[in-house]
């Protein structure tokens, strides 16, 4: 099994997050009077939002990875791109699988544990 780091982690929660769920989440901490009273709230609202952009950061240079593999492979197909070019290309986004996919087996091996706590 392949070891991840937390970073790599958390970017398979930015793949699974809505945006929806994340604008909703906002809107009710902003309204919520609760949070205007309790300091440690907007203290956890500005972790999970910084947390959360370093995911969207991960899933996205993840995504430009794959689009540039698919690039230099179009290009090496009209001859335009060099064999060594597509196997660095390729190797990266073949890596960026790899990762995504560990990252993924980790995120639902910790569910599977939370599940597992008796409350």
């Amino acid at each position: 099994m392949i070891e991840m780091s937390v970073g790599r982690v958390a970017a398979a929660y930015a793949a699974n997050r809505s945006p929806i769920a994340s604008s909703l989440a906002e809107t009710q901490a902003a309204t919520s009077p609760l949070s205007a009273a309790n300091g440690t709230d907007a203290v956890a609202a500005s972790a999970e939002s910084d947390f959360g952009g370093f995911l969207d950061k991960s899933i996205s240079q993840a995504v430009d990875t794959l689009k540039e593999s698919e690039r230099v492979s179009l290009a090496a197909v009209s001859g335009k791109a060099s064999a060594q070019d597509v196997v660095r290309s390729v190797l990266a986004a073949e890596m960026t699988v790899q990762s995504v996919v560990a990252i993924r087996d980790k995120m639902v091996q910790a569910y599977q544990e939370i599940m597992r706590i008796a409350v």
